[in-house]
């Protein structure tokens, strides 16, 4: 077990933002087009598979009290609200959480959203522990690490819901910048269903797992792209002024009619296990 814990740390530390104000300002740059995306068939097939594997799971929404952490605009909490469940709903970003009131107050859902970071967040102190049927961390980097995801367990009383890439090739743009702007090799960290899956099995949980494909097929304005590419390849550094504007000029470069259109394949897990069930 200590050699999984320790190979999950190294995992984390290499593959993502570590900074909850960097983390933050990530998402509520991107919160307009991830809210914007939640009825389109890709996000919504995603999520009925995910409510179907909860249903097969045992779980049934109506009067059930959910957490689900790392909410974003809603793309859990307003489909698990309408059928009934109680959720509270947690994001670091201001700017998702904003999306998500819009959509909560006109459909007038009886949702608890809070602004706060998953990582710090005290779980007593927010009278979370053992209070939820369901706790939900859905592809959110809100649980990264053996702490976090002890800490989404500890807040369930009978089921959790976990998703996260199992593959995912770093796009081709994210590639040639490391390569010829920054003088890096290329990574591939994009295997974040793999370690909780390890340490629940190791623990003696025997979690039901899913593995989904699909091909993602993105299109942005290559301004957005760039200041994206800026955000995650820097994970905390700051590019001086040089290097931005080789950055951007790579996306300007690599557009059509101002469109940088980017493809991957990506494969992702989802498991559901209870919390008493080992």
């Amino acid at each position: 077990m200590d050699n999984l814990v320790e190979c999950w740390k190294k995992a984390t530390g290499n593959g993502m933002i570590q900074d909850e104000g960097r983390m933050a300002e990530f998402w509520n740059k991107r919160s307009g087009n991830y809210a914007n995306n939640i009825e389109k068939d890709n996000r919504k097939k995603r999520t009925d598979e995910i409510l179907e594997l909860l249903e097969e799971s045992g779980f049934t929404p109506e009067g059930s009290r959910v957490l689900d952490i790392g909410c974003g605009p809603g793309t859990l909490t307003l489909p698990l609200s309408k059928l009934g469940a109680e959720v509270t709903a947690l994001d670091i970003s201001s700017g998702m959480l904003d999306r998500l009131k819009d959509a909560v107050k006109k459909e007038s859902l009886p949702v608890d959203i809070i602004e706060c970071s998953w990582w710090t967040a005290d779980i007593d102190e927010l009278g979370f522990r053992n209070e939820f049927d369901l706790v939900i961390a859905s592809m959110t980097p809100g649980v990264k690490d053996i702490e976090s995801f002890d800490k989404m367990i500890a807040c369930s009383k009978n089921l959790c819901y976990y998703s996260n890439f199992l593959r995912r090739e770093e796009d081709r743009a994210y590639r040639d910048i490391r390569s010829s702007i920054l003088g890096e090799k290329s990574e591939n960290n994009m295997n974040g269903i793999v370690f909780p899956f390890m340490y629940l099995y190791i623990s003696g949980y025997r979690p039901l797992i899913r593995v989904n494909y699909s091909k993602w097929d993105e299109k942005t304005d290559w301004r957005e792209a760039a200041d994206q590419a800026i955000d995650f390849i820097g994970r905390g550094r700051d590019f001086d002024d040089e290097t931005k504007e080789k950055i951007r000029d790579y996306y300007k470069n690599a557009s059509v009619d101002g469109i940088y259109h980017s493809e991957s394949d990506v494969y992702t897990g989802m498991m559901t296990w209870e919390v008493n069930g080992r």
